[in-house]
């Protein structure tokens, strides 16, 4: 709990929960707002278009960027040699991490679907009856929360570079929708959200290839981790 504890406060300290959260919140009223304003949208998919920028753009992003600064840390200036040497349990530092940025991820997520909510109100609808319903995307959603940080971190860990996993991480995202037309855009990670807001096109391959990439990149960011301080053996 330690551990947790303080990558929570340098999520905090960090300022990352706020604008975090603001963007969530900004990104969500104002495609509500549009969805509002139109009569042919009803309150049974107001929620998909308050959605869609946050889904699209702006929640890959976001975990990239959390992850990024949270592993970056340790990954640059001999970080992670100096909890090495204070006799700091690295396994347990980068459980701490990707548990941090897993609870912050769910918490964008649910204070978007929250405020979502909102519109389904306005529109007249029943908010308890829309999140029965779309209970398929929340949870195709949450995996793959965990998936992107997976691989987001196995980016990190591998190549000891924040800079090119948020660059692979933007040009994933911006160019996601590039394989629309091809009908394969599901194969990509960062597109995720996208496709679980609309899961109903998604097919039983699609959905099968979703949890087979949550397991491997849950089982190789946990090799990955367990090597560090072996490799760290042979450098000091």
């Amino acid at each position: 709990m330690d551990y947790l504890r303080f990558e929570l406060r340098k999520i905090k300290g960090s300022g990352t929960l706020v604008i975090g959260a603001a963007l969530t919140i900004l990104s969500v009223l104002f495609q509500g707002y549009l969805g509002l304003l139109a009569k042919e949208i009803t309150s049974d998919i107001i929620h998909v278009t308050a959605m869609d920028l946050f889904s699209t753009l702006l929640f890959p992003i976001i975990i990239s960027v959390i992850v990024s600064g949270s592993f970056s840390i340790e990954e640059t200036n001999c970080g992670i040699i100096n909890l090495y040497l204070s006799d700091i349990s690295i396994n347990k530092t980068y459980r701490a991490k990707l548990l941090t940025v897993r609870i912050l991820s769910v918490f964008y997520f649910v204070l978007a679907v929250t405020t979502t909510m909102i519109f389904v109100v306005l529109k007249g609808g029943n908010p308890l009856e829309i999140l029965a319903n779309e209970w398929k995307w929340i949870a195709l959603s949450v995996l793959n929360i965990f998936t992107l940080i997976n691989i987001v971190a196995i980016l990190i860990v591998c190549f000891k570079s924040r800079l090119l996993a948020m660059m692979i991480s933007v040009v994933a995202t911006v160019f996601a929708s590039l394989l629309n037309p091809l009908g394969i855009s599901w194969l990509n990670p960062w597109y995720g959200f996208e496709h679980a807001l609309f899961y109903r096109g998604l097919s039983p391959i699609a959905i099968t290839y979703l949890i087979t990439l949550f397991v491997i990149s849950k089982l190789l960011i946990k090799m990955k981790i367990k090597e560090i301080p072996i490799l760290l053996e042979t450098m000091v």
